[in-house]
């Protein structure tokens, strides 16, 4: 029973922190990796989605001998590790920076084409 016991105390571990940092809050642990998508590595996902199907198996008690803690553990602590590590404000500094560079380019590649037809048909 520990091992079920600590295996349910690290999928919520995993289930706050991605609330805390990815924003996502509704579904189970799967749900929110497959959401998550492109937000996080390959590697981070396929190890939230082990502990999300060892939090699966070790509701059947008979399956749940069947169970490695120490991979467990392991993909546990790397997907703890990248989650604690992403810096929010950082992330929506970057995506506002983004978007402004997106409109300043389109802007000033209007502005160029607008010039450079003008000067076309002779009107500057």
């Amino acid at each position: 029973m520990e091992k079920t016991e600590s295996i349910q105390d690290q999928a919520e571990t995993l289930r706050t922190l991605m609330a805390r940092k990815l924003g996502l809050k509704r579904g189970s642990l799967a749900r929110r990796v497959a959401k998550a998508g492109r937000r996080l590595p390959s590697g981070v996902r396929n190890d939230i989605a082990a502990v999300a199907e060892a939090e699966k198996i070790a509701l059947n008690p008979k399956l749940a001998m069947r169970l490695n803690p120490g991979a467990t553990k392991g993909a546990f602590d790397r997907a703890t590790v990248h989650l604690r590590g992403i810096d929010v404000a950082d992330r929506r500094k970057g995506l506002a920076l983004s978007i402004l560079g997106s409109i300043a380019f389109n802007i000033l590649a209007v502005i160029t084409i607008l010039i450079v037809v003008l000067r076309w048909r002779g009107l500057v």
